[in-house]
């Protein structure tokens, strides 16, 4: 399965030399980027190409052709000043030559964050593109898969294989993920000792997305100094694993509260740390609503990743606790977004005093539902 709304978008934006796509494993990096047809691939979870490439990266690259996709590079990372010299010296070459192959040289995947800050730093700087991916949108999903319900997507996620591999039971899917990827993985790279207690802090955060923040409260039920706790969360959100949402804030109001709303930017996940095993209990369960809300988040992020879109995305919150769902900052408006699990939930919302105030118009405001059907609640809403 392809996603081919970034595919399209990447083809028409690329011209540095370089393409880096960062994104957590089994999102898709390695399919999409191929289907730029790379003329080479290395693959860095082969640990005996690791090896070679960490001691002799001149010689590794020699026995390439470009362009080539260089896949987990973050393990190899004595490959990026090897990469820099050459994409070096290929820009004083076309200075001197209108004969050169068109950029770029180099597809560039990372799944763990934590080791590219840590081992790569400036490297690429001015040389790259750098991208993210967060897996399939439920457009792409019902696109491919017509008779799949929300339900199924919900509990599901976004990975690929989950789609594309009927044999694969999802929740041991998902709990091996959880631990080569998150637990060990990510933890480990981050220098994470305590993994029982990192994967207490991860359940305690998947029962609060969409909620904001309080990483004090968690602090207190994991048992652990809150300093580490915001270190781990800091680890998470960097993997994209979760995101924090930023209260939009502006002069203009001492009445905002300055509050970080939580999120896993995969419903599969979340979900599977919750402990559900079933779409019918989790539909039913306290859970549906954040999860639904989560779903809503990652839906907005992919379109804003996926097409390049120089939107902010920001909740809203005051001291009077008027709440707004997402505040959707594009370039010539404003969309306000609620959201509402329920269909008979969707109704028509005014703002409150204080986004009056801040928000001058055009806006827009939008319920997202679970019943997919477009109609006006308002004047001035839709759902």
């Amino acid at each position: 399965m392809i996603l081919r709304d970034f595919l399209d978008t990447l083809r028409a934006s690329i011209q540095l030399e370089s393409v880096m796509l960062l994104g957590p494993r089994q999102v898709g990096k390695s399919t999409l980027l191929e289907q730029l047809e790379p003329a080479s691939h290395l693959i860095f979870d082969d640990f005996g190409l690791r090896e070679r490439a960490q001691k002799d990266p001149a010689l590794v690259l020699d026995g390439t052709k470009l362009p080539c996709l260089l896949d987990e590079a973050q393990y190899a990372p004595n490959l990026f000043p090897e990469v820099k010299l050459r994409i070096d010296n290929y820009r004083r070459a076309r200075r001197r030559s209108e004969q050169l192959v068109k950029p770029p040289l180099f597809y560039i995947t990372g799944s763990n964050r934590t080791l590219l800050d840590k081992n790569v730093g400036e490297s690429l700087s001015g040389r790259s593109h750098l991208y993210y991916l967060l897996g399939l949108s439920v457009r792409e999903i019902r696109r491919a898969f017509p008779s799949l319900g929300l339900k199924t997507i919900l509990i599901r996620g976004g990975l690929p294989e989950l789609y594309v591999r009927e044999e694969l039971k999802f929740q041991n899917y998902l709990n091996d993920y959880l631990i080569t990827f998150v637990e060990r993985d990510l933890a480990v790279s981050g220098g994470i000792e305590k993994l029982s207690a990192f994967n207490t802090v991860l359940r305690l955060l998947a029962a609060r997305t969409a909620q904001f923040l309080n990483a004090s409260e968690v602090s207190a039920a994991a048992g652990i100094d809150q300093k580490t706790v915001q270190s781990w969360i800091g680890i998470l959100e960097r993997n994209l694993i979760i995101q924090l949402l930023p209260t939009y804030s502006s002069n203009l109001s001492k009445r905002i509260i300055k509050m970080r709303k939580l999120f896993f930017c995969d419903t599969g996940l979340c979900a599977r740390l919750q402990g559900h095993l079933d779409e019918e209990p989790l539909w039913n369960s306290p859970h549906a609503g954040a999860l639904f809300e989560t779903l809503v988040f990652s839906e907005i992020q992919k379109c804003i990743f996926n097409f390049l879109k120089p939107w902010h995305l920001f909740t809203w919150r005051t001291k009077e606790k008027n709440e707004i769902d997402f505040v959707l900052v594009r370039e010539k408006d404003i969309v306000f977004i609620e959201s509402k699990l329920g269909i008979h939930g969707a109704r028509h919302f005014d703002l409150d005093v204080e986004a009056k105030k801040i928000f001058p118009p055009p806006h827009h405001k939008v319920v997202v539902t679970a019943g997919g059907i477009s109609q006006k609640l308002s004047k001035d809403t839709l759902a």
